[in-house]
């Protein structure tokens, strides 16, 4: 039985809207001549789409094109407008939250970062979440422009299809509607998603992406996730939990990891396993004071605490980190099997140490990935370091916006730019 699918005017209107968004936002400056050209949409559907598009003020004209040879029509340059709204992004991490407010370039107007209490659990926890977001929302409200959505990145599985938070074993939170963190701002775009496909999303976006045709984003922190970027889209998986590499069994008579399997990659490369290395150290105690923190002990050691002590050039520490890139090589050399890919990016707060983990870790790619694929893969850290979670956040309202365009246009762009 052959089967027709009727493809009706807005249906062809919404693809090539999506088409023209995305191209300006990749290729900017850009004039109506070459998006034709390269998108193969005729002249007079880009006319009219950015004729549109300039008079919502999400597109502006950024003067006659260099070089421009057209005798009585010189070709114009077009840009997205970064003043054409303004984007929220939260991120939830094991100790505090942050929530910044960006232009659409993203350039980062705004950020204000808070502790999550130490006591109350996963309700107080919340409530900081709650209270963060409402002052972020008014403070962006104030600005007179659209809000074009607040994207909130936690490190967990997050049931994409209803917002639920199923686990965040870091934070120690489980089965919540985190939509009703948005009581009282019903009214702006919200996308929920876990921080590694989050992190992938921005790198796909303001990172390194850009000639990828496969890509894993390694989130390496407290823990450790994944995203699997396919012609630099996101693979979210049937609820959206795709990427979950840290819980990939290595060791099956290994430590017992949060999820209740044992020897998962989590438990030999997270910032825990690192403590846990340097324990035997009998100085283990005190080197937490040659990074000038107030830490007692290993047990309350931070990220940055621990970086600092790798940059100081700390033997136990630098021993500690050894051991994990060990790991950290073995588990990647069997994700490059597994999906070959051309790029690799290591985010999260504890690729700040990449040069130092980065000989050991393709060493071990080197030896355990099959040849073909570990020549053809390269490894490199990411752009955005810490800020991977925000922008990736800010990223997946863009995402949204450019790929479902007609919807989120007609609910946030009501009204031209004042300029």
């Amino acid at each position: 039985m052959s089967i027709h699918l009727h493809i009706n005017h807005n249906d062809m209107r919404n693809r090539n809207l999506a088409l023209i968004l995305n191209h300006l936002h990749q290729n900017s400056p850009i004039s109506r001549a070459e998006l034709s050209s390269q998108l193969g949409i005729n002249k007079a559907s880009i006319s009219t789409i950015i004729r549109e598009l300039i008079d919502r003020g999400i597109v502006i004209e950024n003067g006659v094109k260099s070089g421009s040879q057209d005798v009585g029509h010189p070709s114009i340059d077009l840009q997205i407008n970064p003043d054409a709204g303004r984007i929220i992004g939260i991120s939830i991490q094991s100790t505090q939250v942050t929530a910044v407010i960006t232009d659409v370039s993203p350039n980062i107007l705004w950020r204000k970062t808070i502790d999550l209490p130490k006591i109350g659990g996963m309700e107080m926890g919340l409530l900081t979440v709650k209270s963060l977001i409402q002052e972020v929302c008014n403070l962006a409200r104030s600005q007179d422009l659209p809000i074009l959505g607040l994207g909130l990145s936690i490190p967990g599985m997050v049931d994409i299809e209803t917002n639920r938070l199923l686990a965040a074993y870091e934070l120690g939170w489980q089965n919540f509607d985190l939509n009703s963190l948005m009581e009282g701002n019903e009214d702006i775009n919200f996308y929920v998603g876990n921080e590694a496909h989050m992190s992938g999303l921005g790198e796909r976006y303001f990172g390194s992406l850009e000639k990828s045709a496969c890509t894993l984003y390694i989130n390496w922190g407290m823990d450790i996730s994944g995203a699997i970027l396919i012609n630099e889209n996101v693979v979210p998986g049937i609820m959206g939990l795709a990427g979950e590499v840290g819980h990939i069994s290595l060791d099956p008579t290994g430590e017992l990891c949060q999820c209740g399997n044992r020897g998962c990659w989590n438990t030999l490369v997270n910032f825990k396993s690192l403590l846990k290395y340097m324990q035997p150290n009998k100085e283990a105690e005190k080197i937490t004071r040659q990074a000038g923190c107030n830490e007692a002990s290993l047990d309350n050691m931070c990220i940055n605490s621990f970086v600092e002590l790798v940059r100081l050039g700390d033997k136990p520490t630098l021993a500690a980190l050894e051991k994990s890139a060990h790991w950290l090589g073995i588990g990647l050399a069997s994700l490059i099997n597994l999906f070959n890919p051309d790029l690799i990016i290591l985010g999260g707060p504890l690729s700040q140490t990449f040069d130092f983990v980065y000989p050991t870790v393709q060493a071990e790619i080197n030896q355990r990935a099959l040849t073909w694929q570990s020549g053809s893969c390269v490894v490199q850290p990411s752009r955005h370091g810490q800020d991977g979670c925000l922008i990736g956040a800010v990223a997946t309202v863009i995402w949204n916006i450019f790929n479902n365009p007609e919807e989120p246009i007609r609910k946030t762009f009501r009204r031209k730019i004042k300029k």
